[in-house]
Formats: structure tokens, sequence, C-alpha cells
């Protein structure tokens, strides 16, 4: 790997003591209170733990996996490594924290801050190799702690660390705003439907309820079939419903089906795709279909709803998303172990009101409305966390503080020889390097550096695939199509592949993911091309990889114009609170028609009853509004109350 002068390579576990246990003589008294952390607490959005549990530590002195404040915790199971969770566990009580057995923990050593360890491991690249060295069967693999024994971290100087750290970190705040329009666009729904539908929710109860299953016309549970890389039908699954309530097309998994399946399962525009099993706080998730290039089915998790007419598909998801409808589903789940089901019977008794069609038809044109800018934010937001992406790879070789080194040189020497002192009583072997004394100067596009670094990082199984695939590039004048079942077959089974993998097990499953694990690295390059089904005759888009061009090596351009964005200010974020109104004790106070405010949540959940007087009486929610902008330091319109 090319890194620069003052770096070194080092093993994780010559920088980390990994999967720490805890000594006998730090284990506190069983009824001393310490956090616990459950795989959902980590988000794998944003790394970082949320709704942290306090249990006591005779609770948990056994079968968790313990870790102190300031620790790296890294999923090693699947679906959850690879989808990203990671987080740096603090604050704790006590300074103590158990959680999953699922959990690798990394604890930092002198020589390497544990954000920077975080931000390493939580790369997609890093993931990706993890991915590569699962151990297990089916939906139990996990990365074994071989894996993260074996693996090389370029290390620079701490205060490099810190300003490596200090800019991703300005990346990720960046991200975090950019993501939160889309929990702005979920709100804009909930407040939308409550502006036309408040009416038929009073006191009393339900204005002209109906029960669920009298509007239903059709209801179909999806297909068991095992599913790959690759298909005839594009299956979706659980995650492939977010907990807004949208469909998410982004991991697709594929199955083999038979015409009868195939037929049974078949999607129409406006159909509802129902979660009925799932955990408790996840059971009942919902979405519409809207027609999408390809042959879809969905899994048996998953059940279709098709409704009859006088109930819009629009009207019923967003009542089944709305407090209410969530609060019914919670309600009408039946808890077996981990896991809730709904099914479509205990679905089909919960009653909704029903608003006219006239109605309902004016809410459906402002959901469409919102999904077609839905659609056109969430093609900006992927594109921007594939910049975010590439920012770390380059920050994490060094591109970023080229010049920054050039600044601090001699401060980066000092602090290189301390970290390679700590290093060498670790018994870690350092290459010497020599300093860096010439400033850097920028790279011209003819000079922008190539990642044939990566080559040393590969597995020989790895490193075939891609030979393979340079060999097939330089005979064809096509790309690679791994979604065209019949000519990747025909790849995997030419000799060019055959010979080079004759020794390792492999089927075109593996050497599927090996494609996209290289194309994320950033060796080759993926690609969406159009091609008409010549079953259907419908215009699919499939994947497919081709050889990187010249000038692809790498993006500096983007990343330039990454960093610019950065200077995001807190002015151009909106606040959402969920407000509780007590107009009963301002009442028997003297000031009838007036309120108390009972609570003030944040759309995380957090409570925020520290942004007012509890003990005022409001005349309005502008006025209350008014206070919270001004405690907040922001223009009232952006805080939105919504009265729960």
């Amino acid at each position: 790997m090319k890194l620069p002068n003052s770096w070194v390579e080092a093993r994780l576990d010559e920088v980390c003591v990994l999967n720490p246990r805890l000594p006998v003589n730090e284990r506190p008294d069983d009824i001393t209170q310490v956090s616990f952390v459950p795989m959902s607490a980590v988000d794998e959005a944003s790394g970082t733990i949320s709704k942290l549990e306090l249990r006591t530590f005779g609770e948990v002195a056994k079968g968790y996996t313990s870790f102190r404040e300031g620790d790296v915790l890294f999923a090693k199971v699947t679906p959850c490594m690879e989808n990203g969770k990671a987080a740096i566990a603090g604050p704790l009580m006590n300074g103590l924290g158990f959680g999953s057995t699922e959990f690798h923990v990394l604890r930092a050593t002198e020589a390497v801050l544990a954000e920077y360890v975080f931000h390493f491991v939580r790369q997609q690249a890093f993931r990706d190799r993890a991915a590569s060295a699962f151990v297990g069967t089916g939906g139990l693999q996990r990365v074994p702690p071989e894996f993260l024994s074996r693996v090389k971290l370029p290390l620079p100087s701490l205060p490099e660390q810190q300003r490596i750290v200090d800019l991703l970190q300005q990346a990720n705040e960046v991200s975090e705003a950019k993501r939160s329009l889309g929990d702005q666009i979920d709100q804009l729904i909930r407040i939308a439907y409550w502006k036309y539908f408040s009416d038929w929710y009073t006191a009393e109860g339900l204005r002209e309820p109906v029960r669920i299953a009298d509007y239903l016309a059709d209801t179909q549970y999806g297909v068991s079939e095992a599913m790959e890389a690759h298909g005839t039908h594009a299956v979706l699954r659980m995650n492939s419903l977010t907990t807004g309530g949208w469909l998410d097309l982004s991991e697709l998994k594929y199955a083999n089906l038979a015409k009868k399946d195939a037929d049974n399962t078949t999607l129409q525009n406006g159909d509802l795709l129902f979660n009925r099993t799932n955990s408790k706080e996840l059971v009942g998730k919902c979405a519409i279909w809207r027609d999408a290039p390809g042959a879809f089915s969905f899994a048996s998790y998953l059940v279709r709803l098709r409704l009859r007419d006088g109930m819009l598909p629009e009207y019923l998801w967003a009542t089944l998303n709305s407090a209410y409808g969530k609060y019914r589903l919670i309600n009408a789940a039946k808890q077996a172990v981990s896991m809730a089901n709904v099914s479509p019977t205990d679905l089909g008794r919960i009653t909704v009101p029903l608003p006219s069609l006239q109605l309902q038809e004016e809410f459906a044109r402002f959901v469409r409305e919102v999904e077609g800018l839905r659609t056109q934010m969430r093609f900006k937001l992927d594109s921007f966390e594939e910049l975010r992406n590439l920012v770390a790879q380059q920050a994490l070789i060094g591109d970023l503080t080229a010049q920054w080194r050039v600044q601090y040189r001699k401060e980066i020497a000092e602090a290189a020889k301390s970290r390679d002192a700590l290093l060498r009583e670790r018994g870690t072997k350092l290459t010497i390097r020599p300093p860096e004394t010439a400033p850097l100067a920028p790279a011209t596009e003819s000079q922008l550096p190539s990642r044939h670094w990566l080559l040393a990082e590969l597995s020989e199984f790895q490193r075939q695939v891609f030979e393979a695939l340079l060999e097939y590039f330089k005979d064809s004048t096509q790309p690679l199509f791994t979604e065209d079942s019949d000519r990747f077959a025909e790849f995997c089974s030419d000799e060019m592949v055959t010979t080079r993998l004759n020794g390792f097990e492999y089927s075109p499953n593996r050497i599927g993911r090996t494609i996209s694990l290289l194309a994320d690295l950033g060796l080759i390059m993926q690609i969406t091309l159009p091609r008409r089904n010549p079953l259907t005759r419908r215009l699919e888009y499939i994947k497919a990889f081709r050889r990187m061009r010249p000038g692809e090596q790498s993006r500096d351009a983007d990343v330039a114009f990454l960093l610019r964005t950065l200077d995001i200010t807190p002015s151009q974020v909106i606040h959402y609170f969920d407000v509780g109104l007590d107009f009963e004790t301002s009442k028997r106070a003297g000031a009838g028609g007036m309120f108390q405010v009972a609570s003030l949540t944040d759309h995380d959940g957090r409570n925020r009853v520290d942004l007012v007087d509890q003990g005022k009486h409001y005349a309005s929610l502008e006025d209350l509004t008014a206070d919270i902008a001004r405690t907040l330091g922001i223009p009232t319109d952006q805080v939105v109350l919504e009265e729960v």
C-alpha cells in the first residue's frame, strides 16, 4: 500500500485490544447499574447508540459482551455488519456497558484514536472485506475474530488522526443533515394526514368507522424460496420496507420462481405490502408498490393487500403509518419469542374511519406529489453517500491531509516517533520511511493516483477473479452482465475463470459477490444498463461491470465538491416536536382556554421539556412555537409542533 512517509501499517490487534474481558477485580456489585446496548440500539445510518437501557450488573454479568466507555463496537453478524452497525460506546452508566454477543469490541491503545478505528471499520471497503471472511452458514454468518487480528490499519500520527477524524465528522454531520430531509418528508405526510382527516378522530371515537377487512379485495402471502444474487424475480423482503413506509429497492435478493408462485405474487401499481412478522416495534410496516422495471415478487414475511373500491391505498397506507395505526397494530400483534405477528385476519379486524372518496383522492394526489419529490431527493442522497464513502477512503490513505502534513511537518515527525515507540513495545515491525520534506503539489488530471495499491489487500481468490475479469475485458467489448443468469453462467464456466480458480471452493454466487467487492474498492466500474426482456418485452435495467477508464481511478473533483458543502449551518435544519397539552391544569388555575406543556419530545423521541417553562400558561401553539424557537436561537418557521 502506498502511504505517506509519516504513516505506518499495523495490524488491528497491535493498536487495539480485541474483545477484552472484564477483569475480576473490576467487577462491580450485582446491584450496580450499568448500560445495556442491544443490537437494535445501534443506528447503522449514523453510527451512534440510541435508546440505551439500564440494567443491574447481576442481570448482565453472564451471557453478554462487556465493554467500557470509548470502546468501538462492531457488529459481526450478517446482515448487521454489512449494514454498517458500529458505534463508539458512551456515555455509559458507571463507565461500563454490556450488549449483544454479536458485537466485536475494539479497545484503542495509546497509539490510535478510537474515533479513527471507528471510521476505519465503518468504511464500505472494510465491510466488504469482512463479508468475504464470513464463517458459518445461512443467516448465522459472522466475522471471525481472526479476521480482525490479521487486518492491517494505515496509521498516521495522532495529530493527523485527529485531523482526519475532524474532517470525517464534518462530512457525517452534512450527511446527517441531508438524511434528515427524509425524516422531514415523513413528518410532512403525518402533518398532512392530520390536516385532512383529524375531524374523523373525536373524543367520542372514530367517525364512520369500518373494518379494514370490508375493503380488502385480496390478500396474498409471499414466497419462501431460497434467495441469491441472481434469479428470475427480485424478491422484496422485510428490509425493503422502511420504517417510514417507503419502498427501498437498493438491496435486492433474487429467486427462481415457478410460474404458479410468480403469478400468485404479481404486484400491481397501488398494491400495499404489509410486514406481518417482525420485531414488536417494526411489525406492521406498510408501503405502496409502484411499478418498477423488472420482475418482482415478495417474501413470506410480507402480505400483499389489494383494496376494493371506496378506500384508496394512499389513505390506508397513511392510516396504518399514523400514530393511531401504530397503536392498533401493536395491540393486534401476537408475540412469539423475539418476533411479533399481525396476520391478515388480525389486520382486517382493525377499524379505521372512512372519509369521503373525494377527500381521499385529494390526499392521494398530495402523497403522489411527495413521492415524486422524495424519489428525486433519494437519488441525490445516494450520490452524496457515494461521495462521503469516497471521502472516507481518501482520508484513510492520507490524500485529504497532504497539504496539512506539509504545514505541520515538525509536529508530525515528533508525534510519529512517539507512535513508533509505542508500536515497538507491542512487537510491531516497522518499515523506516524517508521523511517528507518537499511540499506536495496538487495532482493534475493526468496524475490522479491509481488504486492499484488495493491489490495487496485482496485475498488470493479475489485476486484471481480480478485477473480473470481483466482478461475478459481485454477480449470482449461488452461489459459483464452479472444479472443475466445465462451470460454470467458462461463467464463462470469459461476456461479463463475455471483455470484460475482451480483449487478454490466457489460458486457463481461467490464470484458475483467478489465482483461487487472489486467494484466497491474501485478496481472495476459498476454500471446499470437498459435491456429488453425477451419474454415480457419490458425494458429492464440490470447491473453490469466494466474496466475502469482513464480518469476514473480517483474522483478528486467530486471530493472537492463534497468538501465545499461542509459549510452547512443549523439555520438550514427544521426541528419537529410532538407536544402534549394540559388544558385542565390551566383551567383550574383560572386560565381557561389556555394550556400548559405536559410533554415535549423531539423527532428522535427524546424528552425536551427543558426548552419550555412547564409552569407557563400558553394561549396558542404559535406562542409555544415562539418560546421554543427563542430558546434554540432560531426563527419560528424552523419549529414545527404536532399535538399528540
